[in-house]
């Protein structure tokens, strides 16, 4: 009897306790940055280090992407052209691919639901920027070929470096680079995760959202140790249509909203910045 009793309070005291799904997102970005130290500390000259990284990002989101997708990297070929080799690349499982080799897929625009672009680090805009415009003219070739305006597209950078971003230096230059992306090909990047702080989202017209301008727009955050989890979260939202009212607070788990974290915005069609302080 009093074993039965013992037993009874210790699942009351468990069930009292809510999950900690913010320790939860951290321990995503501490996973990806020791994995991604181990390899490191063991091989420091290895070529194909970012090659391991997104392998790295592949494993994690296939734990947490539902099963109608396939991640992997590879190749979106058109019957005039063939886009340059994809990080990652996530299709829709129902749809026929042309090649599947472990990883490797060649699919046709069809069947392309997300790109993403996997870099160790970058903070210059130059190079931010040529990273971004590939994800532009994937998705734009995704579109043209498709008219299908679904496909998501994501910068993902291992490694940031806190002293750059003191005064936002970095986050005017991710910004500034998603304005020339889109300028360059009319097609806008979804969402970057520089580091462990810094998430940048795209919202388009009509998204509840609150921003001092109308229209399409880009935010930037200050999210500590959970821009990568919110990456992931916006890409399982956009591919699984989560559903908000029921499991929005395991995937976006800043209860009062990211929003109150956000220190920059950039209007669709813009290349300069501004401070959400200077609205204030």
């Amino acid at each position: 009897m009093a074993l039965t009793k013992k037993i009874r309070r210790i699942k009351v005291d468990t069930k009292n306790k809510p999950p900690n799904f913010e320790a939860f997102h951290r321990s995503v970005t501490a996973e990806l940055d020791a994995v991604k130290d181990r390899v490191r500390n063991l091989v420091r000259h290895w070529p194909t280090d970012g090659g391991f990284k997104e392998t790295v990002l592949i494993s994690v989101l296939r734990r947490h992407l539902p099963e109608s997708v396939i991640v992997g990297r590879g190749f979106i070929v058109t019957s005039e052209e063939s886009s340059t080799q994809v990080d990652i690349l996530i299709v829709d499982a129902r749809k026929p691919t042309l090649f599947k080799e472990g990883d490797l897929l060649i699919v046709t625009p069809d069947a392309v639901l997300g790109v993403i672009e996997v870099k160790t680090s970058m903070s210059d805009k130059t190079t931010i920027a040529t990273a971004l415009k590939k994800l532009s003219d994937v998705e734009k070739i995704c579109y043209e070929s498709t008219f299908r305006d679904s496909v998501w597209t994501g910068l993902f950078i291992y490694e940031g470096k806190e002293n750059l971003d003191q005064n936002g230096s970095i986050q005017n230059n991710l910004l500034r680079a998603l304005g020339e992306a889109y300028n360059a090909t009319n097609r806008p990047i979804k969402c970057i995760s520089w580091g462990k702080d810094t998430f940048v989202r795209y919202w388009p017209e009509g998204s509840e959202v609150h921003s001092p301008i109308r229209g399409s727009v880009w935010h930037s955050y200050k999210l500590t140790d959970m821009a990568p989890s919110y990456f992931m979260g916006n890409l399982v939202d956009s591919l699984s249509s989560i559903d908000n009212p029921r499991a929005v607070f395991a995937w976006f788990p800043k209860l009062e909203g990211k929003e109150t974290y956000r220190k920059y915005y950039l209007q669709r069609g813009e290349t300069e910045p501004i401070s959400f302080q200077a609205n204030h």
